[in-house]
């Protein structure tokens, strides 16, 4: 995956979750930033498997918060495709 299909990606994943827009969905996109940011610097199939668990993890939890919608299909599908471009990539190397 070169840079710029590797941040093509990344700008996809930090975009799929839409947030409300008041402090507290502010501070779950800051977080998803961060979460996001580790899925797209990580080095190594390991690094990725873990950072990707903690994207999933953390979408299904604002989605049992009912912080998130649970028919936002498009999103999900962003994320899955992210996380598996990052994995082929790590085992293409």
């Amino acid at each position: 995956m070169n840079t710029a299909s590797a941040h093509a990606y990344f700008s996809a994943l930090i975009n799929a979750p839409k947030f409300f827009d008041d402090p507290v969905g502010h501070h779950q996109k800051k977080r998803w930033q961060l979460i996001d940011g580790d899925i797209y610097k990580s080095t190594s199939i390991e690094a990725q498997l873990e950072a990707s668990g903690k994207a999933e993890g953390y979408i299904d939890g604002l989605v049992d918060a009912v912080h998130l919608s649970t028919s936002d299909t498009v999103r999900d599908y962003l994320i899955l495709c992210v996380a598996h471009k990052r994995r082929v990539f790590f085992r293409r190397c």
